[in-house]
C-alpha cells in the first residue's frame, strides 16, 4: 500500500516538474497588498469575441499539450511541435489559429496558460532554471502581447479578473518536502509581490503551510480566499489548506471521514469552483482499490460534505470536468464514461464510442443548446511528436476526431 503511495507521488512530482535545486533567485519583498473580499463581477465586454483577423494563420496539425475551452466555439490551446505554439480556435477545435507572439520559442508541457475570456489570457513560459520566467499578455484575442520578467517560472497562475492574480511558484521538492512561494499581483501581473514562502533557510518564511508534502493545486474563490492541496504519507489526513489574507497566512481545513476511514490515506485536487458551490476532488487509498469521490461546498468552501460509504457517490480516478454547478464528468479513457447531474451527489455510467486507455490526458466540457453539453478530449504526445483532439456534442456518448 504504502509503495504504491510514493510510487503515485513520484509521478505527482514528474508531472508538476519539480526541481531539486538549492539555490533560490531573489526574493520580491515589500508590504502585502490586500484586496478585500469582493466577488468579481463578470466581464461582459471581455468576453465579446473580436473578429478574427487575417494575419492569424491557420496552424495545421498541432501536437497540443493543454486545452482550455470558454463556450462551444472559443477556446486556447498550447501546442509543443516545432518550437511551440499558443492557438486560439473560433470554431469549437475543427481549425486552430497561430497567435504566438513574435520570435517566442520554448512552448511546450512546461508552459502555464491563464484564461480569463475570450481576449484576455496569460501565458508563463518558464526560463531553463524553472525559479524564473516570462508572462505574456493579451487583451485582444492574441493579436498583440505585453511580457514582463517574473520572479518564478513553475507555478500554477490564476487571474480573478483583469487586474487580480496569484501564482503559486514551485521552489524545489524532495524527500516528501515541497517549497513554494505565493504571489500576488494586482495591476495584471506587470509586477508582483512575495507574500509567502516556507523556505526554512529565509529569514521571513513561514511554517503555516508546511514545507511537508507535495503540493498539487491552487485555487482561488476572491481575492483574499484561496486553497492549496497537496499530500503526505499521513493516515486520515487531508492535505487541505486555506487562506484568507491573499495568502500571507494558512492553516489546514479539516472535512469530515467516516468511522474506519481514519487508517486510509488521501490525495485532494484543487478546488473548482461555480460561485459559492464547489467541488473538491479527493482520492482514496484503500486496502486493496483507489476510490475517486468529490466533495462538495455550497458556502464558497466554508464547510465541505461528502460520504464515502456511499457506493453512489464513488468512482474510477479519471480526468474530470465541470460544466456547471450540477454536471460533471469523470473518465480514465476507457469505454466507460462516469457523468453527474445533481452536483455529485450520485454518478452514473454511459459507454462511449471512444477508448483513449492509456492515453487520455485531459478533458473539457461547456454548455450547449437544448440540454446539451459540448467536450473535448485530448491525448498525450505520442512518442511520435502527436496528439489527438476530440468532440462530442451529445454529453460523451459519441465523439468525432477533430486533430486525427
Amino acid at each position: 500500500m504504502r509503495a504504491r503511495f510514493f510510487l503515485i507521488i513520484g509521478v505527482l512530482v514528474l508531472a508538476m516538474g519539480a526541481c531539486n535545486l538549492a539555490h533560490l533567485p531573489a526574493n520580491v519583498t515589500g508590504t502585502p497588498v490586500i484586496i478585500t473580499d469582493t466577488p468579481i463581477p463578470p466581464e461582459v465586454v471581455g468576453n465579446i469575441p473580436l473578429p478574427t483577423p487575417p494575419d492569424l494563420q491557420d496552424a495545421s496539425h498541432p501536437s497540443l499539450t493543454n486545452i482550455s475551452f470558454l463556450d462551444a466555439n472559443n477556446g486556447w490551446g498550447i501546442a509543443s511541435n516545432d518550437s511551440g505554439y499558443l492557438l486560439r480556435t473560433v470554431d469549437g477545435g475543427t481549425t486552430w489559429l497561430n497567435a504566438t507572439p513574435p520570435d517566442l520559442t520554448g512552448i511546450g508541457h512546461s508552459t502555464t496558460l491563464s484564461v480569463l475570456n475570450v481576449n484576455t489570457v496569460w501565458v508563463l513560459i518558464p526560463n531553463v532554471d524553472y525559479f524564473t520566467g516570462k508572462l505574456y499578455h493579451t487583451v485582444d484575442g492574441g493579436l498583440t502581447w505585453t511580457s514582463v520578467a517574473v520572479p518564478f517560472g513553475g507555478a500554477s497562475i490564476q487571474f480573478l479578473d483583469a487586474s487580480t492574480g496569484r501564482a503559486l511558484a514551485d521552489r524545489g521538492a524532495g524527500a516528501g518536502s515541497d517549497v513554494v512561494e505565493m504571489y500576488q499581483t494586482s495591476d495584471s501581473g506587470t509586477t508582483w509581490l512575495s507574500v509567502f514562502n516556507n523556505d526554512p533557510t529565509r529569514p521571513d518564511s513561514s511554517d503555516s503551510l508546511p514545507l511537508s508534502g507535495i503540493k498539487n493545486g491552487m485555487t482561488f474563490l476572491v481575492a483574499n480566499t484561496g486553497w492549496v492541496t497537496g499530500t503526505r504519507p499521513v493516515d486520515g489526513e487531508v492535505y487541505l489548506f486555506v487562506t484568507h489574507d491573499g495568502g500571507v497566512s494558512w492553516a489546514q481545513q479539516s472535512i469530515p471521514l467516516p468511522t474506519g476511514y481514519e487508517t486510509y490515506q488521501y490525495m485532494p485536487q484543487a478546488p473548482v469552483f461555480f460561485g459559492s458551490d464547489g467541488f473538491l476532488p479527493l482520492m482514496i487509498y484503500l486496502s486493496s482499490t483507489t476510490d475517486f469521490i468529490f466533495y462538495t461546498t455550497h458556502d464558497g468552501g466554508a464547510t465541505w460534505t461528502g460520504n464515502p460509504m456511499n457506493a453512489n457517490r464513488l468512482i474510477t480516478p479519471g480526468h474530470y470536468a465541470f460544466a456547471d454547478a450540477l454536471h460533471g464528468w469523470c473518465w480514465d479513457g476507457g469505454i466507460n464514461l462516469y457523468f453527474t447531474t445533481d452536483g455529485a451527489q450520485t454518478w452514473g455510467g454511459m459507454l462511449t464510442s471512444l477508448d483513449l486507455s492509456e492515453r487520455l490526458s485531459q478533458i473539457e466540457f461547456v454548455p450547449g443548446t437544448a440540454g446539451q453539453f459540448i467536450g473535448w478530449a485530448l491525448t498525450s504526445v505520442d512518442d511520435a511528436g502527436h496528439s489527438q483532439l476530440y468532440q462530442t456534442t451529445d454529453n460523451g456518448g459519441s465523439w468525432v476526431t477533430l486533430i486525427p
